[in-house]
């Protein structure tokens, strides 16, 4: 993992009130009824990694919902990124191919938004995946690529096959 750019703590860098810290936003997470594999996953990669670990903090000082909608997204984004064990090789996209690329994985994430209000909507979505709202929304809503995990857990709540749920542009 030495190519991403996040601070991974040791563990003897994390002080006991740190430790008692991030457990206590755990309840706090619980209350905003985030899902709980969701909640320890944040804490235990917060454990390792000091960014994941200050935007827990930051969760549990915003009062913005919106704003806590995005920071949740974040760290969502940051569980997957610092999971990886290895470097993953991402498609070489000329610029000039960037508009049709964005316009075939918006289309992409159009027709997977159909299936997923076929099946219940993104809110059973969440609680079938424990993947927080705020994440799928903005997977959903953008026109960025889309992390294979997140295709792969959406596949597997909706019965979909992953050639369903593949797409060239997953990273």
């Amino acid at each position: 993992m030495s190519g991403l750019a996040y601070n991974r703590m040791s563990h003897t860098e994390i002080s006991a009130h740190e430790k008692m810290s991030l457990f206590s936003i755990v309840i706090e997470m619980r209350d905003k009824n985030l899902p709980e594999k969701f909640i320890a996953e944040a804490i235990q990669t917060g454990l390792e990694f000091e960014g994941v670990a200050d935007l827990i903090k930051i969760l549990a000082e915003e009062d913005d919902s919106k704003e806590r909608d995005e920071i949740v997204a974040d760290i969502q984004d940051l569980i997957i990124d610092c999971g990886q064990t290895e470097k993953i090789e991402s498609p070489y996209i000329n610029f000039e191919d960037l508009e049709a690329v964005a316009q075939n994985i918006r289309a992409f994430k159009n027709s997977l938004l159909e299936i997923i209000n076929s099946h219940g909507g993104i809110t059973k979505l969440s609680k079938e995946t424990g993947m927080p709202q705020p994440s799928l929304s903005r997977l959903l809503n953008s026109s960025s690529m889309p992390h294979k995990e997140f295709l792969l857990k959406i596949a597997k709540a909706s019965n979909l096959s992953a050639v369903q749920i593949s797409t060239p542009w997953a990273k």
